[in-house]
């Protein structure tokens, strides 16, 4: 089984991802599940979190940081737009 940083980078590749709370919150596509990097400040997990909760979405933290797995710089939160992929991502860093 592939882990987390795979789906991850089939989702940066394929476009079905949106990076950063601000973009996730602005995002007017279907959301499937919301990624959070171990290295988030407690603002911004809450923020997620409470995002997350509001719209009864999936939330899950990965083990390494999200900059490291998706070569993104600076990155801490996203958001999968791939029903598939955000399956396959919960499944692999667990709820």
């Amino acid at each position: 089984m592939a882990d987390a940083s795979v789906y991850l980078g089939f989702a940066v590749r394929s476009g079905k991802i949106v990076l950063g709370i601000d973009n996730i919150e602005r995002c007017r596509k279907r959301i499937y599940a919301l990624v959070l990097c171990p290295t988030a400040s407690d603002n911004l997990a809450d923020k997620v979190s409470s995002f997350a909760s509001k719209r009864g979405l999936p939330l899950g933290v990965t083990e390494s940081p999200l900059e490291d797995m998706i070569h993104k710089s600076n990155c801490k939160a996203l958001a999968l737009l791939d029903e598939n992929l955000a399956k396959a991502v919960m499944e692999t860093i667990g709820r």
